[in-house]
């Protein structure tokens, strides 16, 4: 049975989370869900991105009747199926509630654990999960049950991060920069901590800007360490979005789908006059040291569509 698409985000008589008193062990801080930006949008679909303390982003996600939430870093290896997405009510307002609260002991830069509501077909139901890792730990349906099971959670989670380490430590430390006689090996680990530093700090489309702007180097001046470095950001935007998206591709970033990324390095090495051997060689490293595939140019495959069409 189709679910009817859901009206224009309104405002919604009350907040999601009643906030009760806290102990003093544990507080709570809240992120206003209206006010995240849309990182992706499309038919009966969109996706918001929510900042919350210790930069963790929380990834709402609604596609076509049904509403899931992961959370970056700790998730971005962890594909979210449809499977493990909620369905909404077709007479819900909207899929999940005004306020994400981020549940936090005291004394530390992160939260442990993060609470949203959602309008199910099965009633309105809290959604907790653990920030360690990102599992979804429980679905409840009161306040007190999930503020019970937060803290519960947070005492048994083993990374603290005071709030005085993390104000004297920066969230992006550069990495270094690969000279023009790098090893492609060396260039390429610097390609991947560059993306992961950039990924973790502004999402996808942050870490396409780093991609193009990495091209725009190369294409400057070009050598094997450049485009190593280029081709390892590239691949491993992929590879996460993959991760990301996983059992949806229609909402990977089209910039980085179907091989595209191959075909930029394959243009690469072409500017770069490489030949077969040195192709191979040149691919054989890159792919040792990132640990993903560089496909064949044969195998890249035309743009065409949209990133959110649902018509197949």
């Amino acid at each position: 049975m189709s679910i009817p698409r859901l009206s224009t985000l309104s405002v919604l008589t009350s907040l999601c989370l009643a906030p009760p008193a806290h102990t003093a062990e544990f507080r709570s801080t809240y992120s206003e869900t209206l006010n995240c930006p849309v990182t992706e949008e499309g038919d009966d679909a969109y996706i918001r991105e929510c900042i919350g303390p210790g930069n963790v982003r929380a990834v709402l996600q609604y596609v076509e009747g049904l509403f899931g939430v992961f959370y970056l870093p700790m998730s971005g290896k962890t594909p979210l199926q449809r499977e493990d997405m909620l369905e909404i009510s077709p007479n819900a307002r909207q899929p999940y509630g005004k306020m994400l609260e981020w549940r936090q002991r005291a004394g530390d830069a992160a939260p442990c654990v993060a609470i949203i509501r959602a309008y199910t077909t099965k009633g309105e139901v809290l959604v907790l999960n653990e920030l360690s890792t990102g599992n979804r730990i429980a679905l409840v349906k009161t306040n007190q049950q999930a503020r019970t099971l937060a803290d519960r959670a947070c005492s048994k989670s083993t990374t603290r991060a005071t709030a005085a380490e993390a104000e004297s430590a920066p969230s992006i430390q550069p990495p270094a920069l690969p000279t023009e006689n790098s090893s492609v090996a060396s260039a390429a680990r610097i390609g991947k901590e560059r993306f992961l530093r950039v990924y973790i700090q502004t999402g996808i489309s942050g870490a396409i800007e780093e991609i193009e702007q990495c091209y725009r180097d190369f294409d400057r001046q070009p050598s094997p360490a450049k485009l190593a470095e280029c081709g390892a950001i590239d691949l491993t935007g992929a590879d996460a979005d993959r991760s990301v998206m996983g059992g949806m591709p229609d909402l990977q970033q089209t910039y980085l789908a179907n091989d595209r990324p191959s075909g930029r390095i394959a243009a690469g090495m072409d500017k770069l006059g490489l030949d077969e051997d040195g192709r191979q060689a040149f691919n054989d490293e890159l792919e040792a040291t990132i640990g993903i595939r560089v496909a064949a140019p044969s195998q890249a495959k035309k743009e065409s569509g949209s990133v959110f069409d649902f018509s197949q």
